[in-house]
């Protein structure tokens, strides 16, 4: 009698323990459930930073609300949005962004990297908030290469003179930078803060006729004939925000001999966008010439790709392709 006693009570014992298990644990799973916050998603910037901007120059940002939602697909109340620089708090904007959401505008003082942060939050305090950002550099222009070599000389383009590095090359006079003018083309990523570093982009036909006065486009036979088949001989080893710009590779020797200056800023391909594509990869210029392939005139260039040691040649389509151009000065 005294062991069927002691059985029953073990049996409810552990009856009373499971029980006790399954309540806990109930209040456990209600108790995530309760702790679980929405979370507002959807923010934008509707106007971003470019990929560089000059120093004191003056941004202008702003979200864009019109697709944010909540997670849990309730209404958030009344939302704010506040904007941060590089993580510092600037500035609260308002306090109930559907009925103002003006633009942020901030302006670098010093050289460096920037980011801009709109954070958009509820009022109430009842959902995680939503954030988007949008990065650059700023930079001085005048500052911003180091190591292009060679003599310069006076050129005037869209009306203004510069003093560009030009040398005596073969049988010409070689402009050495990339031309820049306003007039046609189109800068680096949509930043005009580089492009009297890097040059403009222009299509074989803008090229033609892109040439300061005085000067005009080489033909391919005076490209080759004047600065030879060594990429290495043209490739400058200069540092663009204290990065090196070419990359290194063993099969490449960069000289910079005939202090051409060349600099790999890529390519832009018009039929799919006005980016500049092969950035610290290619650089390439176009020519005079162009050559007939069935009902078909293409534009001829020539280029360094930074892996192979030699400059190879190239044709393209007139219109969408858009290179750098060298000029040489008029006999």
């Amino acid at each position: 009698m005294q062991v069927k006693k002691r059985v029953l009570m073990k049996i409810k014992t552990a009856v009373l323990a499971v029980a006790v298990i399954a309540v806990l644990g109930s209040g456990c799973r209600k108790n995530n459930t309760e702790t679980q916050t929405p979370s507002l998603a959807g923010a934008y910037l509707s106007a971003s930073a470019p990929m560089f901007a000059r120093l004191n120059q003056e941004l202008t940002f702003a979200t864009g609300i019109d697709d944010l939602y909540t997670s849990d697909k309730t209404d958030a109340g009344t939302l704010g949005i506040y904007w941060q620089v590089n993580g510092d708090s600037r500035d609260t904007t308002s306090r109930d962004i559907t009925k103002s959401n003006p633009p942020f505008t901030y302006i670098p003082k010093t050289a460096g990297t920037y980011t801009v942060t709109a954070t958009v939050f509820a009022l109430n305090g009842k959902y995680y908030s939503t954030s988007a950002s949008s990065s650059f550099q700023a930079i001085d222009p005048d500052t911003a290469i180091d190591g292009l070599a060679g003599p310069t000389e006076a050129v005037k383009i869209d009306g203004t003179e510069y003093q560009l590095f030009a040398a005596a090359i073969g049988d010409h006079t070689w402009m050495c930078q990339n031309m820049f003018s306003k007039e046609k083309g189109r800068a680096f990523q949509g930043c005009e803060v580089v492009s009297a570093l890097f040059g403009r982009y222009y299509t074989w036909e803008e090229a033609q006729n892109v040439c300061p006065e005085g000067w005009r486009l080489p033909t391919a036979a005076e490209f080759d004939q004047d600065l030879g088949n060594n990429a290495g001989d043209l490739m400058a080893n200069v540092q663009f925000l204290e990065k090196a710009m070419w990359p290194h590779w063993p099969e490449v020797v960069i000289s910079n001999l005939h202090s051409f200056n060349a600099l790999p800023v890529g390519y832009m391909d018009l039929a799919t966008s006005s980016e500049a594509y092969g950035y610290k990869e290619y650089a390439c210029w176009w020519t005079a010439d162009s050559i007939q392939e069935g009902e078909e005139s293409l534009g001829v260039f020539r280029y360094i790709f930074c892996e192979e040691a030699d400059i190879k040649k190239g044709k393209g389509d007139k219109n969408t392709l858009a290179l750098n151009v060298r000029c040489v000065k008029k006999d």
